[in-house]
């Protein structure tokens, strides 16, 4: 998987007491692998607010060490997909904004002031850290958990709800506040007993738990090596699922054509955009029950891909359990379908069979990156 398009999510802590020798190699190492990741085409997740600083004279967070780099990146960055919008987003109460240090002032109009940049605020008066980082699992794409407590896990918990890809490096720096299990080694901990509900990686890249017990920080690691170590394990992710809804009934006349349509436009153009094509009876099995199977693929599915051909009750209960769920939706339909509801009111790709296979590839294409980011029906 490249992280080119995807948001990836940096979050943490230290304790004010934290040794100060290895809280600098952090803080480093998290610099060079946020300039890594925007070389790389992906983008940021990030919070914002006041600074602590430990007794080590350095910061206990990382949000500004994120947000520094950041702001000494071209403007645009470079090799983003065109059509994603806010490829760097801060998530933040509106009370964050107004504890901004004024050491940090000159980094935040930087910031503010980039093309390539958005805002995200809680509603006034809303604070509270777990409605937060509900709202940055919802922007990012990967997380990348390093030391902190409780935050630090709950914001596992809900990227893993969602399935995405969440990787802990192992860190003795503690958190700034002193709760939860452990953060960060904790959860890697976890990962190592079960590292395929934390994430896989593609095929021919090396073992996922052998390759996630290297991420270790120490006060002898080398900050700029382990970044590297970070970033390509993050290159090697596999890409996220595509679900796939259509018509399977073979006795039907229309299926050819769906088949067809799926196997020679919609799997060319849903692997080019860096996703995993799934299709319940066709990919091996996830599940024992072929309706289990279905609704836990659909529900942490990054994208599903809904064609209504025919009509079939059961793929408009899979486009409405979707649309719930605020997933990607990419909705398809064989000219001359008669859809269950106004076509401009949900975007739908209307297709035909006369077309070349490369016009149908290219239509199907440009039609794709123009509704990938629809924004949900409600937020």
């Amino acid at each position: 998987m490249s992280i080119r398009g995807r948001r990836v999510h940096i979050a943490g802590s230290a304790a004010v007491d934290a040794d100060g020798k290895l809280l600098t190699t952090a803080h480093k190492m998290i610099g060079e692998g946020v300039r890594l990741i925007i070389e790389a085409g992906g983008g940021l997740v990030a919070g914002i607010g006041d600074e602590p600083i430990g007794k080590s004279g350095q910061p206990c967070v990382f949000d500004w060490t994120i947000l520094e780099t950041l702001a000494e990146a071209p403007d645009p960055a470079p090799n983003w997909p065109g059509g994603r919008m806010g490829r760097f987003r801060v998530v933040a109460s509106q009370r964050a904004l107004e504890k901004i240090p004024d050491g940090r002032r000159g980094v935040w109009t930087k910031i503010r002031e980039r093309s390539d940049f958005e805002l995200d605020t809680a509603p006034p008066g809303w604070r509270m850290g777990g409605t937060i980082r509900a709202l940055q699992a919802l922007r990012g794409d990967i997380l990348v958990a390093i030391s902190g407590g409780a935050g630090s896990e709950q914001l596992a918990e809900l990227y893993l709800e969602d399935g995405k890809p969440v990787i802990p490096i192992r860190c003795e720096l503690g958190a700034i506040v002193d709760d939860g299990k452990g953060g960060s080694n904790y959860l890697h901990d976890c990962a190592l007993n079960e590292v395929s509900t934390f994430f896989s990686l593609r095929g021919g890249v090396g073992g996922a738990a052998a390759r996630l017990s290297a991420l270790r920080l120490d006060r002898a690691s080398d900050p700029d090596a382990l970044a590297a170590a970070l970033v390509k394990l993050l290159e090697d992710l596999q890409p996220p699922l595509a679900f796939y809804a259509r018509l399977l009934d073979r006795e039907s006349d229309s299926f050819r054509a769906v088949e067809h349509f799926f196997r020679n436009v919609v799997d060319p153009v849903v692997v080019e955009k860096g996703f995993t094509p799934h299709e319940v009876g066709r990919d091996p099995p996830l599940a024992a029950f072929m309706n289990v199977e279905i609704f836990e693929t659909l529900h942490k599915a990054s994208l599903v891909v809904v064609d209504l051909t025919d009509v079939r009750p059961n793929c408009t209960m899979e486009l409405g359990y979707a649309l719930g769920r605020h997933r990607r939706v990419m909705i398809s339909a064989k000219k001359g379908t008669q859809l269950p509801f106004d076509p401009d009111k949900l975007p739908t790709y209307f297709w035909e069979e006369t077309a070349t296979s490369e016009d149908r590839v290219k239509g199907y294409l440009d039609w794709f990156e123009r509704h990938i980011d629809m924004p949900p029906i409600v937020e």
